[in-house]
């Protein structure tokens, strides 16, 4: 697995920029995605990928364990769906 540095590296080459200018880069996609994200909505990069947030309500579940019933409170699920062309 590639670290963030790793990331960082590879764009630079690629572009030939600093790594400093790509690291500006990447802080700058992965700010742009954290901020639509929390703002409850959706990112598609085609090609790349979508990133979707999703509300959950709440709902009463049972503990598997115990067979305890708990109540599971309303929240926001965030999922990336890795587009079908990366595979080729």
């Amino acid at each position: 697995m590639l670290k963030k540095q790793d990331l960082i590296k590879i764009i630079a080459e690629q572009q030939g920029i600093t790594k400093k200018e790509a690291k500006t880069v990447v802080d700058a996609f992965t700010s742009g995605v954290k901020s639509v994200l929390s703002n409850h909505e959706s990112v598609r990069i085609p090609g790349f990928a979508k990133f979707t947030s999703e509300h959950k309500k709440a709902r009463k579940q049972v503990f598997g364990v115990t067979g305890e019933t708990i109540e599971v409170p309303a929240h926001y699920l965030y999922k990336a769906k890795m587009s079908s062309s990366i595979d080729k």
